[in-house]
């Protein structure tokens, strides 16, 4: 939706209306007084005298063209650039020398992310994973890492304030995209995420958290994605319809490979986000509607077995799914891989991005 829209809709006071045919014509009473051009209507509101419609709001292209162009000025990129060469505070900056990058461990603003090597392997595979979390319909980017104010009450803060950090002076998780260990701990991190893993839990599960099925305990998702790993356990994701919709943030992609995170079983996906997935490693499946509401039932002790040979991964291919209920029995469906081209198969057979094109420059460099 483009920003003027959003300013339409915003006066429109709804969205459920068609704009084209909008009457944006305020309605007005002060003190009983009838005010302005219009006349009374029969609920005794205020009107302008004639409709206004979106097109009367919204600019014509020769408007556009003119403010454009009285706001250009080639000139003005020459001078600015010149500038900031000629800024002195650019010769002061430090910079490290080298042909590699020194990391410092003990930043809380860069770290090296694990996804960032040429080791990391492809997530395709048979194999029998954990539910990490069981989430509902709509869950957006920003439920899945969260671009706002990191809560001074949480877990993320308590790490930050062990590594010299003020409680007080957080800033936002968008600010601390480059450290990988904050970013992990902010995954899910919405209050208004549902993790169906907790049903019927008093009290129920605190915000990014999960139930460690092996053990039961109740502990954050990086807490419990870390238990899997060192115990060899996969995991997934089971969601419902228009998983990932919202802004394209990379960031939403990145904290599921992060955490373990082998597939994503959903009802549907946005685009960008089952693109972004596939560009970390994570397999998106599809899941038949016919299965999807025992998929929002999985509880702790259920486990979910899925066939994705890396071999057999084609455009749109079936794959073999098994739920293995607590109880021993087992529900076996067929979902359709969400991976669309040859590109998105090769990229999930090497890992994601940026593994296939490390790879790709160390074999190119000899």
């Amino acid at each position: 939706m483009s920003p003027p829209l959003v300013v339409a809709y915003a006066l429109a006071g709804r969205a459920d209306v068609d704009l084209a045919a909008f009457d944006f014509r305020p309605e007005l009473e002060i003190d009983g007084v009838r005010r302005g051009a219009g006349g009374r209507n029969g609920d005794g509101k205020i009107r302008a005298a004639r409709p206004v419609r979106l097109a009367d709001l919204l600019p014509t292209q020769a408007e556009i063209d003119a403010a454009w162009a009285a706001g250009q000025d080639r000139l003005d990129f020459a001078r600015d650039f010149s500038l900031a060469v000629e800024n002195p505070m650019w010769s002061r900056l430090e910079a490290p020398g080298g042909a590699q990058f020194p990391w410092d461990p003990e930043s809380t603003i860069l770290r090296r992310p694990p996804f960032a090597s040429a080791s990391e392997g492809s997530q395709l595979g048979r194999y029998t994973a954990h539910p990490l979390l069981v989430l509902g319909d709509d869950i957006t980017t920003d439920h899945i890492s969260p671009a706002s104010a990191i809560p001074a009450d949480s877990l993320v803060a308590d790490f930050l304030v062990e590594r010299g950090e003020d409680r007080a002076d957080l800033n936002v998780f968008a600010s601390r995209r480059g450290n990988w260990e904050v970013m992990l701990r902010g995954a899910f991190h919405n209050k208004t995420v549902g993790n169906r893993l907790g049903a019927g839990l008093e009290p129920p599960l605190p915000v990014a958290h999960t139930v460690h099925a092996p053990s039961g305990d109740v502990v954050p998702l990086w807490e419990a994605a870390e238990r899997y790993r060192n115990d060899g356990d996969s995991v997934v994701i089971v969601a419902g319809e228009r998983f990932g919709t919202g802004s394209s943030r990379d960031w939403a992609a990145k904290v599921q490979r992060l955490l373990g995170v082998r597939a994503v079983i959903a009802g549907s996906f946005e685009r960008i986000h089952r693109s972004n997935l596939i560009g970390m490693g994570v397999l998106p499946l599809i899941a038949p509607a016919d299965v999807r509401a025992q998929l929002g039932q999985l509880r702790p002790g259920d486990r979910v077995e899925v066939d994705a040979a890396a071999g057999d991964l084609a455009p749109r291919a079936d794959v073999a799914v098994v739920i293995h209920h607590a109880d021993g029995t087992r529900t076996p469906f067929t979902a359709r891989a969400a991976v669309e081209t040859e590109l998105d198969v090769e990229l999930l057979r090497a890992g994601g991005v940026i593994p296939s094109l490390l790879r790709s420059t160390i074999e190119a460099a000899g």
